[in-house]
This record gives structure tokens, C-alpha cells and sequence, in this order.
């Protein structure tokens, strides 16, 4: 009897550990549906997800993030295929705004993502646009 109780409560506790984390996967959520997704210290993406966890979800920007900053009303992020490349050529740079009334649909905040092919356009984009955030480099 004493073992059957066991084998139920290590059951209902695995399944309640398994359905409340993201196995295998580390999420930050700004907010709107959009969530920075991280599966292997390598591979992260900004995804539209309607929920945390989620198996699936949009891709907002469809390379790896190096480089993020955010706050309530914008996501800027640098992107790249190799992190130890150093040459501008290999990278993009985008803004996603994050300010919307209503949460919006996936369509709405890819409308709303500007892709940079060079530093320059970046930079003048967040000066005529007073976007003061500066990118951070993960750890």
C-alpha cells in the first residue's frame, strides 16, 4: 500500500513539474505574444506565441539573436549566423515595435519589424525615432 502511494504521488508530481517549464527551452516574454525563445545557448529567436511553452510559434526575426535591449514600447535586437564573426556583413540589426493597444496577431508585429542590413540605417532609425536603448551582448 505504502508503495502504491508513492508511485501516485511521484506521478502526479513529475506531471505537474512537466507541464508547468519549458523542457529544453529558456523563454523571455516582452509582452504582446512576443517571446525571446533560447534552446541551446546558441539558436535564440524572437517568436510570436500565444502562450509560454508553446511547440510552435511565428518567427518575428528568423536568425539567431547575439545582441538584445528592450522596453514597453520597443524590441531592438542584432542578428547573425556566427557569433565570432566580427565583420558587419554577417549581421542584421532590427526594431519591432511593442506598443499596441490590443494584442496584436503575428501579421500585425511583423508588419511592425523594420530589418536593418548595416549598423548605419540601425543607428539613424533609433535617433530619428528617440529609441534609446543600446543593444547587451549575453552572457
Amino acid at each position: 500500500m505504502k508503495k502504491r502511494i508513492e508511485n501516485i504521488l511521484t506521478f502526479i508530481i513529475l506531471s505537474i513539474s512537466l507541464n508547468s517549464c519549458c523542457i529544453g527551452a529558456k523563454e523571455n516574454y516582452f509582452g504582446n505574444n512576443i517571446y525571446l525563445s533560447e534552446y541551446d545557448n546558441v539558436d535564440r529567436r524572437i517568436l510570436y506565441q500565444t502562450e509560454s511553452c508553446a511547440t510552435s510559434g511565428v518567427e518575428i526575426v528568423p536568425m539567431t539573436v547575439l545582441e538584445i535591449a528592450n522596453n514597453s514600447k520597443w524590441i531592438i535586437a542584432k542578428t547573425g549566423y556566427n557569433r565570432n564573426q566580427t565583420e558587419d556583413k554577417y549581421f542584421k540589426y532590427w526594431v519591432i515595435k511593442n506598443d499596441y493597444e490590443n494584442i496584436p496577431d503575428p501579421e500585425t508585429v511583423k508588419s511592425n519589424t523594420t530589418e536593418f542590413d548595416n549598423r548605419q540605417d540601425f543607428d539613424k532609425f533609433l535617433i530619428v525615432n528617440k529609441i534609446s536603448l543600446k543593444l547587451n551582448k549575453f552572457k
